[in-house]
């Protein structure tokens, strides 16, 4: 798994975690090894903060940590030192890219001060501007490569395209005095007028408030915002040169309201949670207001021309892989044009660690999913050592809230929550990107006759179909005042209030998702044990959210909503004990594997688990107002942003537990009354008042892994391992091969 060779650059965000092995010199009789064969391999893992990648790396070498979990290393001399030392191995992951993100409101701010960035033609220029092969080489010592309209040159589609990509670099190469004549042009346009060596409107100095992060992908920011800021500079701009740290930008360029002007254009970093399969899904999320809630993306307002294909290409609204194609080149000529967001630089990241450690690194995202049931120390035959202590060094640690409906979405905390701390319906496989069963047991898909879909593992079957329509009583939308679903025959009915008269039930896709007997018996944390009412519950929070008469509305999961909505024919739970669950769906993806719709209960963008217990007490504190889980709705109603383990949410969510247990509250009760008795509600809430008394917090779920304590005053995440994890210890090893 693990080669000393820098594999063909590309681009990465990472992360990664370790263990620690306690070595004994003392001469003493040899102990019987410890018979596990559940959980983890190893007992815990400590994650401290360090802010310098080179300490981190120091204090690797000097076996004070195991290892350097995120983000990835970029320095080119800190690289040097990793490579030379032959008790620290490491993975390449090529997930990660840098960019700059524009606010686009406009074309005046609330305060009547020109935004340039309002207009494409000046966003677009700034693609000729910036000299990305010399970003590259100053910036990251070569480790990365130029990007432009697509991320991640090590993956399918960039192979698929070589071609439109290609001809797109060639167009779009770096010409300073081509970037200054449009710029010119079109601020004279815009009514702006040079006075000197600087713009002006309105008799007014145009300023451009620039923020470059201090603490993103070190040494590329931030000397890589100065360059640009330079690059600015030299076409007449006068730049408020913005340095913050992680918390403060995203406070800034995330959740500020983008026409009180208070940023023009920020650094940015991103990175892919998995290798992507596909990317056509992408224009519509990244360049439109469909997907993230967010008030920068709420403004967003591509052409109808490129709104509709970015639309066709998310909707899968093709037919066969030369149609693609073509949608495909549409799609990334005219994003280049509006250009809402400038790709820089794929990065090569590095993913470091001590020798005697070994886990599943993924080739996008370093340290991520799987990491948990694969990490693990080894003796000097290279077998597995049970037990030990995982010490990993991480900058930044953790800043913004963490709840699993809409908390953090900030690489660092997504390690630990996401990666360490959740469990889903199918494992991604870090090698390929593919799918393997988790917390289902296997699936039957059934594609519309003539869809290019197909199969690579057996836990799949895949079957195709003339037709495919849902049936009547699946359900396909919520009334949030009467707090039910809607079927698919009510949509039908003209008798009936929920009638569509432009609904059609018909699919590209069904799946069949079969759970294993044992589901209801897997345990979480707190000692509660799944139920069909946690997968209820987060079938309801999808729509319920997105709904103006909900007591949780959020504005932001309007748009959404909407584009889920545009493909989703139905669900039906076909059986309920062994648990059966069939989904409808116009949407359709390449592979076989990803075409099912397990329904385990995720959350938000980035699909968290959490019981059904967990998310009522955060929907009893959203609806009195007290916290929100998004941070807009926080701002918006001037509350704390929901924090399930820690600060002051901790207290008001505690006191919503209280009332629960006292009113024995049943959730949504005209549907969830069918899943959940009152004797179970009273046990829920119950083990989880047990669970906050010990841990001081209310994160539980049915992790390899639990959240012992988290104090990021003083810098340090502890995660133990949850003894009653039912898994095999040996069940996911088989990703430690390689393909």
């Amino acid at each position: 798994m693990v080669k000393k060779v820098i594999l063909a650059l590309v681009a990465v965000v990472v992360v990664v975690v370790v263990v620690v092995l306690v070595r004994n010199d003392t001469q003493v009789p040899p102990e019987e090894p410890e018979v596990r064969t559940t959980g983890p391999w190893v007992d815990r893992i400590v994650i401290t903060h360090e802010p310098s990648e080179a300490m981190g790396i120091a204090r690797l070498q000097a076996r004070e940590v195991d290892l350097w979990l995120t983000p990835p290393i970029t320095a080119p001399d800190v690289f040097e030192i990793i490579v030379e030392d032959p008790e620290i191995d490491y993975d390449l992951s090529y997930g990660g890219f840098t960019d700059l993100m524009f606010n686009v409101a406009g074309p005046h701010f609330d305060d009547g001060m020109l935004n340039p960035f309002y207009d494409a033609e000046i966003r677009e220029a700034f693609n000729w501007l910036i000299d990305r092969s010399y970003f590259v080489a100053e910036f990251l010592g070569g480790m990365g490569e130029p990007i432009y309209a697509l991320h991640g040159k090590a993956f399918p589609e960039y192979e698929r395209y070589a071609e439109i990509l290609g001809a797109i670099e060639e167009y779009y190469a770096h010409d300073f005095e081509k970037a200054e004549r449009i710029i010119h042009d079109r601020m004279v346009a815009l009514g702006a007028e040079l006075v000197g060596d600087t713009w002006h409107y309105n008799g007014e100095e145009v300023e451009i408030k620039f923020v470059i992060w201090t603490d993103l992908y070190p040494p590329v920011y931030p000397a890589g915002g100065e360059y640009i800021a330079d690059l600015m500079e030299d076409v007449g701009f006068r730049v408020d040169r913005m340095l913050r740290s992680s918390p403060a930008a995203v406070d800034i360029w995330m959740r500020g309201d983008p026409f009180a002007g208070a940023y023009s254009l920020c650094t940015l970093g991103w990175g892919m949670a998995a290798i992507p399969r596909e990317e056509g899904h992408r224009f519509l999320e990244s360049d439109t207001k469909f997907h993230r809630p967010w008030p920068r993306w709420q403004v967003l307002d591509p052409p109808e021309e490129y709104l509709e294909v970015a639309k066709t290409l998310y909707d899968r609204d093709y037919s066969d892989l030369a149609e693609r194609e073509a949608l495909f080149e549409q799609a990334l000529w005219m994003r280049m044009e509006f250009s809402p967001q400038i790709l820089i630089a794929d990065i090569a990241g590095v993913n470091p660690w001590h020798s005697s450690l070994r886990a599943r690194t993924d080739l996008s995202f370093g340290f991520g999913w799987a990491v948990p049931q694969t990490i693990h120390f080894v003796d000097e035959d290279g077998d597995p050592v049970v037990g030990g202590t995982v010490r990993a060094d991480q900058s930044p640690l953790t800043s913004d809230p963490w709840n699993p409906v809409d908390g953090s979405g900030l690489a660092a905390d997504l390690n630990t929550f996401r990666h360490m701390l959740q469990e889903r319906g199918l494992m991604t496989d870090g090698r390929d990107g593919l799918l393997h069963p988790w917390r289902i047991e296997s699936a039957a898909v059934t594609v519309r006759d003539g869809l290019p879909v197909q199969r690579t593992y057996d836990w799949v079957t895949l079957d195709v179909a003339d037709g495919i329509e849902a049936p009547a009583d699946a359900w396909v939308d919520w009334d949030g005042v009467a707090q039910r679903f809607i079927t698919v025959g009510e949509k039908m009915d003209p008798n009936s209030p929920y009638y569509d008269e432009g609904f059609d039930p018909s699919a590209n896709v069904r799946s069949v998702v079969y759970y294993p007997a044992d589901f209801y018996d897997v345990p979480m944390h707190d000692g509660s044990t799944l139920s069909l009412a946690d997968i209820v519950m987060g079938m309801i929070i999808r729509f319920d959210r997105a709904k103006p008469e909900s007591a949780v509305y959020d504005e932001g999961e309007v748009a959404r909503l909407s584009a889920f909505m545009a493909n989703f024919r139905g669900v039906r739970i076909v059986s309920e004990d062994p648990l059966i669950i069939e989904n409808y769906s116009k949407q359709w993806f390449l592979d076989a594997e990803r075409n099912v719709s397990p329904w385990f209960p995720a959350y938000g963008i980035y699909q968290q688990f959490a019981p059904w217990h967990v998310i009522t007490i955060g929907k009893m504190a959203e609806a009195d107002l007290a916290l929100a889980w998004s941070a807009d709705k926080a701002a918006q109603q001037w509350v704390e942003w929901m924090d399930y383990t820690k600060g002051p949410s901790l207290p008001i969510l505690r006191e919503r537990l209280d009332r629960a247990i006292a009113d024995s509250y049943i959730p949504y009760e005209p549907t969830l009354s069918d899943y959940i008795t009152s004797a179970q509600a009273a046990e829920r809430y119950s083990n989880l008042k047990d669970w906050y008394g010990d841990v001081g917090h209310f994160w539980t779920t049915s992790a390899p892994f639990y959240l012992y304590s988290v104090r990021p005053l003083e810098g340090f995440i502890e995660l133990r391992r949850f003894e009653e994890h039912p898994d095999p210890i040996d069940r996911w090893m088989f990703l430690l091969e390689d393909l």
